[in-house]
Formats: C-alpha cells, structure tokens, sequence
C-alpha cells in the first residue's frame, strides 16, 4: 500500500495545472471575443452617428435651398462649395453639405408633348457628408465611419 501512495505524490499537482491551463484558455478565448463584440459595437455606434450627421446636413442642405428664389438656382453656373452644417457642434469632425443646381434640366409639363414649358421649378442635386465621433478612449481609435449621401432635390 505504501509504495502506490509513494507513485501518486504530484499526481494531483499536474492534474490541477493540466486544469488551471484549460480555465485560463477558456477565459482568454472569451475576453477576446468580448473585445470582438466591443469593437463591434463601438463601430456601428460610429457608422450611425455619421449617418445622422450626413441626414442632419441634408435637412439644413434644404432649408438653405428654399431661401433663395427658383430663378436663382435656375440662372447659377457656379461650382459648388461646401459649407459646414452647424446643427452639430458636439462632433469633432463637421458635418458639410453642396449644393449643385442643375440648369440644363428642364421639366416637361404632362399631357403638352414633348414641348418644354418652363416651369416654376430647378433641380437641385444635394450631396452631403457627415463622420462618426472619434472616441479617445484607447489609442488609435480614431473613428472612420464617414457617410456621402446625394439626393436630388427639386425646388418650387
């Protein structure tokens, strides 16, 4: 009997490491996927900011477009510049709109042919940007999420 107790000495020791190895296996296996889920997370959080920053320079885009006259964006030739919303001023990167009047665009009036009667109306194409929060909570993680959208925009 004493020698077989003599053969186990240890024998709970490796077994208890060989333990401790998978635990901690499995922790990290977990911690990396809940940096996974964070990273996640942290971006669609971005590309949504971004996305109602772009649609808030859309909003203040054509609110801009209706005070000026329909003879106005109908006779301007100009390329267009863009001008920084200022709707929102919590964000570190600014969200811009340009406005590019289309004066070869006529509108047809329905049921007079293909005879072009100018109407009270210009077509204005809208493109706008926006950029998610930079978030300095580690380094690097500065945000990427930008979001372009055009629309076109008619003014009567």
């Amino acid at each position: 009997m004493r020698k077989s107790v003599e053969r186990q000495q240890g024998a709970v020791l490796i077994v208890t490491l060989v333990m401790l190895l998978l635990m901690t296996l499995i922790a990290l296996a977990s911690m990396r996927g809940t940096t996974l889920q964070e990273r996640m997370a942290g971006n669609a959080r971005d590309q949504s900011q971004a996305f109602q920053a772009s649609e808030m320079a859309q909003r203040q885009a054509e609110a801009f477009a209706l005070t000026r006259s329909v003879t106005d964006w109908q006779n301007t030739a100009q390329t267009a510049n863009w001008t920084n919303a200022d709707a929102l001023t919590d964000l570190p990167n600014q969200s811009r709109f340009r406005i590019n009047p289309t004066p070869g665009v006529n509108p047809l009036r329905s049921g007079d042919g293909l005879q072009v009667i100018p109407l009270d109306v210009s077509v204005l194409r809208i493109e706008t940007q926006g950029a998610g929060a930079a978030t300095t909570a580690g380094a690097g993680s500065a945000s990427t999420a930008n979001v372009t959208i055009n629309t076109i925009f008619v003014r009567r």
